[in-house]
């Protein structure tokens, strides 16, 4: 055990590995010289004197290494460049045999020792760095197809997507759902080139997503000129119902502003309502997150029987906000597919 600890200290020392370098260049060296022209026999003599002591260093350097494996000298030909080096100088052994041929075949096993782990750093450096690109192109889509979810779908409901695809249901016992519909929009549709029907509804549809981003509320959709969001849904919160209402107020506001703006004469009708909802995702393709119910249903009503620049909201709705917000009364209105309702025009914050 002792020699084989021996052994592996002088294996493992930096002595050892440069004077083996050192023999192997000065092996190269020594056939360089040799084959120059002009070289007399006794320098040649001389040359092949010193590559047979160079094939003793390699033999005692092959004996050092086999006895740094101690009692499992096996294990030292597990390795293929440690196989061919110990048949190439063991042939050097055999009757018969051109040992100054055979020591030129180790010296150039040698040197390709020394060359090859080289290459194979350089292969593994550019295999290393094409992975790297790889995996940075791979982050870079991740992150855009991430974004793009995240523009369809609120966080939590992407992350539990993400997770484990499911139909996603939730119902909500208390939000606030908003509707937004621009007035006369189909005759100046008819009237207006579509480029720039789309550039205006971008240009209002942007300053109420950025109304919504301020108010913490969730957009869910916009279907042609119609504007829906909802506060309490997808994280529930107490003030679901001032959410909306100021959400609703700074819409007029921003509208009259882009109307100045631009010289556009656009009306806006707003109809809210609050109370359960039943909010998720449903398909496999081109899904969306949505809301269902009632609350739905009417605030919808409200929004399509209201009146151009004025936000109508449900007794129910005024109720809550009593105390925060001012409302005039409308009085019954008839409404589709619920009936007569008693319904207010919210006006201002108190």
């Amino acid at each position: 055990m002792a020699l084989k600890e021996h052994f592996k200290q002088i294996t493992d020392s930096h002595w050892f590995q440069r004077f083996i370098i050192g023999a192997i260049f000065l092996s190269v060296l020594s056939v360089g010289l040799e084959t120059l022209p002009g070289v007399t026999a006794d320098f040649r003599r001389g040359f092949q004197f010193v590559e047979r002591l160079l094939l003793g260093v390699f033999l005692g350097e092959m004996v050092v290494r086999i006895g740094a494996h101690g009692a499992q000298p096996w294990r030292f030909f597990a390795n293929g460049w440690n196989l061919l080096d110990f048949a190439v100088v063991a042939v050097c052994f055999v009757p018969g045999m051109d040992n100054l041929a055979v020591l030129r075949l180790v010296r150039l096993m040698r040197v390709l020792r020394l060359v090859a782990p080289l290459y194979e750093s350089e292969l593994i450096r550019r295999k290393n760095q094409e992975l790297a690109i790889a995996y940075h192109a791979l982050n870079e889509e991740k992150g855009k197809s991430e974004r793009l979810l995240l523009n369809v779908l609120p966080v939590p409901i992407a992350e539990r997507l993400k997770g484990s695809p499911q139909v996603i249901a939730d119902r909500y016992d208390a939000a606030s759902v908003l509707f937004a519909d621009i007035v006369g929009f189909s005759k100046f549709a008819r009237a207006t080139p579509p480029e720039q029907i789309v550039t205006m509804l971008d240009a209002v549809f942007s300053r109420f997503d950025h109304l919504a981003g301020e108010l913490r509320l969730e957009k869910i959709k916009t279907i042609g000129d119609c504007y829906m969001v909802v506060a309490g849904v997808p994280e529930a919160r107490a003030d679901h119902a001032d959410a909306v209402a100021r959400m609703a107020l700074a819409m007029l506001s921003t509208l009259a502003e882009f109307n100045c703006e631009t010289g556009q004469s656009l009306q806006v009708r707003v109809g809210l309502h609050s109370g359960p909802v039943v909010a998720g995702v449903i398909g496999r393709k081109k899904f969306i997150y949505d809301l269902w119910g009632d609350t739905v249903n009417t605030a919808s009503r409200m929004e399509s029987h209201g009146v151009p620049n004025r936000v109508q909201v449900t007794e129910e709705f005024s109720r809550l906000l009593a105390d925060k917000f001012h409302f005039e009364e409308r009085g019954p209105t008839e409404v589709k597919g619920i009936g007569k309702l008693n319904t207010f025009f919210l006006t201002a914050e108190k």
